[in-house]
């Protein structure tokens, strides 16, 4: 069930968000949505875990953990 969410943030922030959101071809709500998940997830997993979890099954190269690991980074930290 989804609901609706009001926020205050400053016009500046929700244009370069929503400009983001558009590049990766995913809504602004979706992303939301993942950053307050992966905020209330038990914090005995850390951010490497959950990359390796979340990284194709058996479509991945030995080595390329280093490349999933590289590309979620500059996703989390550019904005």
């Amino acid at each position: 069930m989804f609901t609706k969410l009001t926020l205050n943030i400053r016009k500046s922030v929700i244009e370069k968000a929503k400009r983001n959101a558009r590049s990766r071809k995913k809504s602004l709500s979706r992303i939301v949505e993942n950053f307050l998940a992966n905020l209330s997830r038990s914090e005995s997993h850390s951010f490497v875990e959950d990359i390796i979890r979340n990284a194709p099954a058996g479509k991945t190269k030995p080595g390329t953990e280093k490349n999933i690991l590289r590309k979620k980074l500059k996703a989390k930290y550019e904005s």
